[in-house]
């Protein structure tokens, strides 16, 4: 499969760690910190999962944390990842889970309207544009289906400060409303939710501003929940009106 040079440059490194590293954060290209900053924010807007049911899909499963809890709740669900020896490494540590695959985001192997739910978390940033995968996760998608998609923040303050700097970027950086327009071309409704992160040396705060104040503070204030969150999370839905059909 040819891929632009940016992104074979990503799966080549992902391919890497998964050889390489052991630990699920390793695998996944995050900080520790990183990653369970970001499982707390996921499980918030979960909560008790509302009516998840049916088969699921994670695709860029990396080391499958996310894939263990989708079972833990009960799913049947699919890790998928484009670097082999990551999906080997989550097979082997996720018992639990329905099956494996070896797939890209951007050339999905699974039918269309053939799931009830999809995540897709920590792959828009190492692709050179977010529309053949946004394409391909919601056509995957049954009526009703939910698709989870997180993306890393163009309007965080780190990387408006690395912009006004001209310092080079490893990551692509997606603006929230372009996200969600594309996803509701796609025919869904979708809603966003911002997910601050602080610097590891500032970890010490991070209870702080997850703890239910601040959040409520920046639920009211927009912008600065935008310029404080490295990462964001969309959920969007088809609606179950929608018709089936093919890809």
């Amino acid at each position: 499969m040819n891929r632009p040079a940016f992104e074979e440059h990503w799966r080549r490194r992902f391919t890497q760690r998964g050889l390489t590293q052991q630990d699920d954060a390793g695998i996944a290209g995050w900080s520790e910190t990183g990653l369970q900053t970001r499982m707390r924010a996921f499980r918030r807007v979960w909560g008790g999962g509302g009516d998840a049911a049916g088969l699921w899909a994670d695709v860029g499963c990396g080391a499958g944390t996310y894939t263990r809890f989708l079972a833990e709740q009960g799913l049947a669900v699919l890790g998928m990842d484009y670097s082999a020896p990551s999906v080997c490494k989550a097979r082997e540590r996720s018992p639990q889970v329905s099956g494996w695959l070896v797939g890209d985001a951007t050339r999905l192997p699974l039918a269309a309207r053939s799931l009830d739910g999809v995540l897709c978390f920590g792959v828009l940033q190492a692709l050179s544009s977010p529309d053949k995968a946004l394409s391909e996760l919601a056509a995957t998608l049954k009526p009703g289906g939910c698709l989870w998609v997180d993306a890393l923040n163009a309007r965080c303050l780190p990387h408006r400060v690395k912009r006004l700097l001209r310092r080079p970027q490893n990551l692509r950086y997606d603006r929230a409303a372009d996200l969600l327009d594309r996803l509701r071309a796609q025919g869904l409704d979708a809603s966003l939710h911002w997910v601050p992160i602080l610097p590891a040396r500032l970890q010490a705060l991070q209870p702080l501003l997850e703890s239910r104040f601040m959040r409520a503070v920046l639920k009211a204030v927009p912008p600065l929940a935008a310029l404080l969150s490295h990462s964001m999370l969309i959920v969007a839905t088809r609606p179950a009106s929608q018709d089936g059909g093919a890809r």
